[in-house]
């Protein structure tokens, strides 16, 4: 028996190893994983489940088959959008010499069989419905005609009934999937997680679409279908524990484990969205799962949107509550892509109970995939960054070329949404180990993340905002890991909250100190940490000395030890050395807490995030240059800019030397975190210049991230110029033809000159919506003879935003079509749609969507609805040429006709008055207008 187990591991490591180099698609070398299976082939995630939180997964995929052990690997699927969801009715039963046929007289819908079904009624009821191919009418797919028949309105028919298979009462359904008419040549479907049943729709030019599976659910008299139509599961699900990957030596991480889709996003919608209640039941159900079998349960959740006020949404309070119950709930998600500036997790990556994942840029995988030529792993510009909160825990891989549905047209993506996959599958590798050494151990979540994330591999020139504990490294997690179990850390293992200092918070509290202004330190100032344990091992006794240690030098604790009894609370009280604080820049730190004993477990951390910006006034004449700057391939450098209330607009401007390479991406980031502008600029071996400006800013400190392409073939140089200007329309009144001055002032110090125009372009209207307890809402409108396109500009609340996990933005048009699409991905955003054809009227609605964590709540939205006029209205001015001298007010005094398009008569005209540079004559800002006319 011995010998044969060894054959079989033996085997199995050349399987999953034998080819001459390493594979690339899915890296597996920098992080360990290829070594770990050598060494461990036994440990491959098998005895492990890991669910895809996702799309749904295509089932039928090569490299989603079977496990590396030859089992099925998909042992479960789920859809909690509806969107697969199809009504069943009565049917009436008749049987003939030639055929049985069942009807439903009231719906008109029938089918036959040419022989009996295979199983009988128990109870002689028979039920009927239709999968109609309108179900993908408006899916994310593209696929619209799902046989291929050159018609997308076919109807597959249906019956389900009750029925006994090997002494098991349960329900079958045969579907008619080759149109005709004839259910006695398909085959008997049973819920997937019964018997693995799967079905496909037969594509004659080519393989089938998708691959389906269902889920017969009586008490609501429906059927649900279960299929990926996103892509965006599958790709995930082949990461994390794909084994053969297109029936080649490619394989995730996992190879071993078993897989479990669970559908939260409707493909429907944009991107996927999730829906209301869809995240929330999905965590429930794996919950549920992981109470009723013995393998620990890992989760992998690739979707998420921006947080507006970290860590306190109410998915995430959700998950804090519902791991609190189950410990043994490993989740992992994808901390976002809307990086690479600081502030920028997401939700409900924010929260303590997920395990968040940034993205890597493997080298291998960037020559073979991208063609790159970085020299190193790096990470992505996408990732989204720490700041509040000490996000990501970790950074994983976070590109590869995997499984996909047969429909899509490539199989590599990139995104965190690749690299939580990734970490997923290293912790099914560690749970699949411990499994098999420390049998009778669990291992709690808690721990878990702490073991991956102190066992991090530290990237060279990132801070802990960008990589959290570091690149994810299996074996020393592994080591760790052991170590911990053998000295019993288990049982002693405690969690705390810690909460510190962050102005810019709604009460001024966040889990780390982050101050986004810091020029005004001086140094003497103390700020604090508050300690408090969770006890997470239920003891009211409780007494732990810790030893406190800085990793830099600017930031000081204090006290050097620090102590908790029972449940009270304790405080690090810090200062900073503002000497070694003298230059503009990022200041990022912790303050570790060991315990003070032999084993110097590392208890809790204390992180530390100042930001002092670059000031722009008289004494630099609001402009700031940085020349001869250098960035490697992937490489970022992060200038902070204090922007004042009365800043109009900055100039951002690049320049690149003769025969000196430049290959670069920027982004500005707002004080908020949030992104609001790009800019590439590749002049190579030239040299060249780009200037862009940015306006209607908000106060406050912006950051500009400048990045060598990770694409770039050398080493980056350049010169940046930042200016900024403060032109300023004193007061915003609506204009008229009888008031139509505008008054400008110049509030810096250099005087400006500007050529200026004009224009009228539409009008608007503003108005509320109340959402409560609704799942979706609908605004009719027309775009009529002499309008050109519409704009909707939506907000609500971040108190609002707070409450659901995505908001679908979606045009529809008289036949239900999608026009457009679009979503919120904080609280703000847009969806705008053009007319078919200019002179005609035509009708559409608008459907909201809100996602709401729990069941339909209510929700205060404010839209800005614009209406653009095919014909734009230029303004006459009195003066084309302006200069504006330092603190003059200056009077533009312009001429209003009205324009030819009616407005209601709730509605403004609107337009800007645009002011170009009388040199190179770029558009450097402009000033929003509003008319009644």
């Amino acid at each position: 028996m011995k010998l044969k187990k060894l054959a079989v591991l033996f085997f199995l490591a050349s399987v999953l190893f034998a080819q001459e180099l390493s594979q690339t698609f899915i890296s597996l070398k920098n992080t360990g994983v290829e070594e770990f299976l050598i060494n461990h082939p036994e440990y491959d995630g098998r005895g492990t489940i890991i669910f895809v939180l996702d799309t749904g997964i295509d089932i039928g995929i090569s490299g989603l088959l079977k496990t590396s052990n030859g089992e099925d690997k998909v042992i479960d699927v789920q859809d909690f959008t509806k969107q697969g969801d199809i009504k069943f009715y009565p049917a009436e039963k008749e049987v003939s010499e030639s055929k049985v046929a069942f009807a439903s007289k009231d719906k008109k819908l029938s089918v036959s069989s040419s022989v009996e079904l295979k199983y009988n009624s128990l109870n002689d009821k028979y039920f009927i419905g239709v999968l109609s191919e309108n179900i993908w009418m408006n899916s994310g797919s593209g696929v619209r005609d799902i046989n291929g028949n050159k018609k997308t309105d076919d109807q597959f028919l249906f019956v389900t009934y009750k029925t006994k298979i090997e002494e098991n009462e349960t329900w079958v359904l045969v579907l008619d999937t080759d149109l005709d008419g004839d259910l006695g040549n398909n085959k008997e479907l049973r819920n997937y997680k019964e018997n693995h049943d799967s079905f496909v729709i037969a594509n004659p030019d080519g393989l089938p679409y998708l691959t389906m599976a269902l889920n017969i659910i009586p008490e609501e008299s429906k059927v649900s279908f279960f299929f990926d139509d996103g892509g965006h599961g599958t790709h995930c699900a082949g990461i994390t524990t794909g084994f053969q990957i297109g029936d080649e030596k490619l394989n995730g991480v996992a190879p071993g484990a078993y897989l479990i889709g669970l559908k939260l996003g409707n493909n429907n919608y944009a991107g996927g969205a999730s829906v209301t209640e869809s995240m929330k039941k999905c965590y429930l159900y794996a919950d549920k799962i992981s109470k009723e079998r013995k393998e620990p349960c890992i989760i992998t959740m690739s979707f998420g949107i921006g947080s507006e006020i970290e860590g306190r949404a109410e998915m995430e309070k959700f998950l804090e509550e519902l791991t609190a119950k189950n410990p043994y709930l490993y989740i992992c998600t994808s901390n976002g892509n809307e990086g690479p500036g600081i502030s920028s997790s997401g939700l409900p990556a924010a929260s303590y109970a997920v395990f968040a994942s940034g993205a890597v840029l493997a080298e291998e995988v960037g020559n073979d995939l991208y063609g790159s030529l970085t020299g190193r792993d790096i990470i992505l510009h996408f990732s989204s960054r720490g700041g509040e909160l000490q996000k990501p825990d970790i950074v994983s891989p976070g590109a590869a070329a995997s499984t996909v549905p047969n429909y899509a047209g490539g199989d590599v993506s990139w995104g965190t949404s690749m690299a939580s996959p990734y970490t997923a599958g290293v912790f099914s590798l560690l749970l699949s180990a411990a499994q098999k050494e420390f049998p009778d151990v669990k291992i709690p979540s808690q721990l878990l993340y702490k073991i991956v994330r102190e066992s991090g591999t530290k990237l060279i020139g990132y801070n802990h905002v960008d990589q959290g504990g570091g690149l994810i490294n299996v074996n020393a997690a592994y080591e760790l890991m052991k170590k911990f179990i053998r000295a019993g850390e288990i049982k002693k293992f405690e969690t705390y909250t810690i909460t510190s200092f962050s102005p810019n918070m709604p009460d001024e509290q966040a889990p780390n100190l982050y101050i986004r202004n810091g020029n005004s330190l001086t140094g003497n100032e103390n700020f604090s940490f508050s300690i408090k344990r969770n006890n997470s091992i239920n003891q009211n006794k409780f007494y732990r000395i810790y030893n406190l240690k800085s990793d830099a030098d600017w930031l000081i604790p204090i006290q050097k030890k620090l102590h908790l009894r029972n449940s009270q609370t304790a405080n690090v009280d810090v200062k900073f050395d503002i000497s070694k604080m003298s230059q503009p820049g990022l200041y990022n730190a912790k303050i570790k807490a060991y315990r003070a004993d032999e084993s110097k477990f590392p208890e809790f951390e204390m992180m530390a995030t100042i930001i002092k910006p670059y000031e722009f006034n008289s004494s630099n004449n609001f402009s700031q240059s940085w020349n001869n700057e250098e960035l490697s391939p992937g490489m970022h450098k992060r200038y902070f800019i204090n922007i004042a209330s009365s800043v109009s607009d900055i100039a951002v401007k690049f320049k690149s030397q003769k025969g000196k390479y430049a290959s670069l991406r920027m982004y500005l980031h707002n004080p908020d975190g949030i992104q609001e502008g790009f800019v590439m600029f590749n002049p190579i071996n030239k040299e060249d210049m780009t200037e862009r400006h940015f306006y209607n800013l908000t106060p406050g400190i912006y950051e500009l991230v400048v990045l060598g392409n990770f694409t770039a073939k050398s080493i980056s140089t350049f010169d940046l110029t930042v200016e900024v200007n403060s032109v300023c329309r004193i007061n915003t009144k609506i204009l008229s033809q009888n008031e139509n001055t505008i008054e400008l002032i110049n509030s810096s110090s250099v005087s400006k000159s500007y050529s200026l125009s004009g224009t009228i372009d539409g009008y608007q209207k503003e108005y509320f919506v109340s959402l409560d307890s609704v799942e979706n809402f609908d605004i009719p409108f027309t775009l009529k003879k002499g309008e050109q396109s519409k704009k909707f500009k939506l907000s609500l609340s971040k108190e609002d935003f707070n409450k659901v996990t995505d908001f679908a933005l979606m045009i529809y048009d008289e036949h239900g079509k999608t026009k457009s699409s679009s979503g919120l991905s904080y609280s703000n955003g847009e969806i705008s749609i053009r007319k078919d054809k200019s002179d005609n009227e035509e009708k559409y609605v608008l459907t909201l969507v809100p996602g709401y964590t729990h069941r339909a709540g209510s929700i205060k939205i404010k839209i800005i609805e614009k209406t653009y006029s095919v014909k734009q209205n230029n303004i006459k001015i009195n003066q084309s040429s302006l200069t504006l001298f330092p603190s003059v007010v200056k009077s533009v005094l312009i001429d209003l006709q009205k324009p030819e398009t009616d407005k209601p008569i709730d509605a403004l005209y609107f337009g800007a008055l645009i002011f170009k540079s009388q040199k190179s004559s770029i558009k450097e800002f402009e000033l929003p207008l509003t008319f009644n006319l």
